[in-house]
């Protein structure tokens, strides 16, 4: 795909879809609550929901979630967000990223040097690469895919980097499921209708730089990079064609899906888009919500009211009859027939806060989201709720939920980061030479997830040693998986020279002088 003509809608129609449900799970990820509003009013073009009118509307909107709610104006609804969703997608990059994934060689590469090494250290498996796949495992999690890049500048470091691009700041195009081509671009605005887009194309052998003025929808003209400052760089660097010339024959960017797509897969162009955590959750996501704002509304009608006689009912107009609101929070007053001094002068109420409720439901909700990403509820900080006492068997089967989900995932981070990682170091012996650079095949190892407790684990290898079924050597090797070779050998050896400082002496070699042989 070149870059797209003049006047182009933008996203591409093919992929609006995809962004349509990037702009919901965006908003949801980063508790953009105004943005959900309008979602789910149908004030946006971009995400309209079935059953919604474009405008909004009372029956449509209410029909559907509480952010699509409308509130009459002049009135007050407590609306409190829950960030479920952004604490899932943490959880699901703390559970693949907190502890980083180690880079090295295959087996079977002569040229491996020490000096290759050290570069493959510096750019895979430092500090800065671990930061970035955690700040990426948030993104994936909520986008359901993100793009792996190299980068390089040697202003800023003397090696090439991989760096990441969000779902919905790139447009792929896909060949048998492969990624051939994509295009990143990052949007600049004046507070003006006036946008500006700088689009990256990489395909095999280079990488093309545009500058286009265009509108929110549409992409307009393409101009040169020097008009925008952000894009003024690139023109120094690129070619004739506004290209850069990689000098490898791959290329320089690898498509990383959080899962395989679901609703797009009858979709030509999305089938191979990947798949969100959040998908089929925004409807809990707002229960979670609307269970939390009860909650709160619950506490703040706690604080008592009084009734003052003034009016049942809201009148809707003449001829129109009347309402009432069982979403109105606080009543100022009451009309009832009488006067002043016939018993409804001042009534005082005061709700019940219905905190067991309130928190029961809220953990259902939340065990829901939990069992359809894939992951054990222990991994969210909560325990079994059904009262029974669970077995050791059908503990580790709701852990082993979470185990899988994430090694399901690691599938695809170890073939996509192997392979930029072979780019990233390819790239870096042409950009850097001398420096330990250069052409490998590499290998992506995920640690396991497995955290058994201290305790547990002690407890276990203090009855298999009473058993006497399990060595010493096999014990250190339990409590400490990943240790090398010659610390569990000295850490036996140690033990074994404290088991035989601490064995108590012979009771019948006490002061025993035993004779001497005879000759």
């Amino acid at each position: 795909m070149p870059m797209p003509a003049a006047n182009s809608p933008w996203p591409p129609k093919a992929w609006q879809p995809a962004y349509a449900q990037y702009e919901e799970n965006d908003a949801w990820l980063t508790g953009d609550t105004t943005t959900l509003q309008k979602l789910y009013r149908g004030e946006q073009a971009t995400h309209t929901r079935r059953g919604q009118p474009l405008r909004g509307g009372l029956v449509g909107a209410a029909s559907r979630f509480m952010w699509g709610r409308p509130v009459p104006a002049g009135e007050h609804r407590t609306r409190v967000h829950l960030p479920l969703a952004a604490d899932l997608a943490t959880l699901a990059s703390d559970l693949q990223y907190s502890d980083p994934p180690v880079t090295d060689f295959a087996d079977g590469q002569e040229q491996v040097t020490e000096l290759a090494q050290a570069r493959l250290d510096d750019i895979l498996n430092g500090d800065a690469h671990h930061a970035m796949l955690n700040s990426m495992g948030e993104i994936k999690s909520a986008l359901g895919a993100t793009v792996i890049i190299p980068r390089w500048d040697v202003e800023l470091e003397d090696h090439v980097w991989l760096d990441y691009a969000a779902a919905d700041t790139v447009v792929p195009v896909f060949r048998h499921g492969r990624l051939v081509e994509v295009t990143l671009w990052s949007e600049y605005s004046d507070g003006t209708h006036v946008y500006w887009r700088h689009l990256e194309h990489h395909a095999t052998g280079y990488i093309e730089h545009a500058l286009y003025r265009g509108t929110k929808t549409n992409l307009g003209t393409r101009v040169p990079l020097q008009e925008r400052p952000e894009t003024e760089p690139y023109a120094a660097l690129i070619d004739g064609e506004s290209r850069i010339p990689t000098q490898i024959d791959r290329l320089t960017a690898g498509y990383l899906p959080n899962a395989p797509a679901l609703a797009w897969r009858k979709q030509a162009a999305l089938k191979d888009a990947g798949r969100s955590d959040f998908n089929q959750l925004p409807p809990l996501f707002d229960n979670a919500d609307e269970t939390w704002s009860s909650w709160m509304r619950d506490l703040k009608l706690g604080a008592g009211r009084l009734i003052v006689p003034e009016a049942y009912l809201r009148s809707n107009g003449p001829g129109a009859g009347a309402s009432f609101d069982l979403f109105q929070e606080m009543f100022v007053g009451l009309q009832v027939p009488g006067s002043v001094g016939d018993g409804m002068d001042l009534t005082p109420n005061q709700f019940q806060i219905r905190v067991q409720e309130h928190s029961d439901t809220l953990d259902k909700v939340m065990l829901q989201i939990l069992h359809k990403a894939g992951f054990s509820p222990s991994a969210w900080g909560l325990g079994d709720r059904s009262g029974s006492q669970a077995t050791a068997t059908e503990i580790q089967q709701r852990e082993h939920r979470t185990e899988t989900s994430r090694s399901k995932k690691n599938l695809y981070d170890r073939m996509v980061l192997s392979r930029m990682g072979s780019v990233a170091l390819e790239l870096d012996g042409i950009l850097f030479p001398g420096k330990g650079g250069g052409r490998y095949d590499l290998n992506v190892v995920f640690p396991d997830i497995s955290r058994t407790d201290p305790k547990v684990e002690a407890e276990t290898i203090g009855l298999l040693k009473v058993a006497e079924a399990i060595s010493t050597e096999t014990a250190v090797r339990r409590a400490n998986p990943d240790w090398e070779d010659d610390a569990i050998a000295e850490e036996v050896a140690r033990i074994q020279k404290v088991k035989d400082a601490q064995r108590p002496p012979d009771p019948f070699g006490i002061d025993r002088v035993d004779d001497e042989p005879e000759e």
